[in-house]
């Protein structure tokens, strides 16, 4: 009998599991979550949301950028950018 030398590890079931799990299920996304998502830096994070383009929230310490306002921004771009 002939035994499948493979055996998953508990990391390789975490990272399984990881991998799976899309950002688009998230409903916020850390600081550096939302700056790879819409492809730019910290600083233009920072201010979009001082200038009010951009909803920041606080939980429990950790600044969080709701799903919801991430979509909304790339509509409002996406609209500007449309030629009429």
């Amino acid at each position: 009998m002939r035994t499948n030398s493979f055996a998953p590890s508990k990391t390789t079931t975490v990272l399984v599991m990881a991998q799976t799990t899309s950002t688009s299920e998230k409903f916020t996304y850390t600081v550096s979550d939302a700056c790879a998502a819409l492809g730019i830096g910290r600083t233009s994070l920072y201010a979009l949301a001082k200038s009010g383009e951009l909803k920041l929230v606080k939980i429990a310490g950790r600044t969080l950028i709701p799903r919801s306002e991430l979509e909304r921004l790339v509509r409002v771009d996406r609209a500007s950018d449309m030629p009429k």
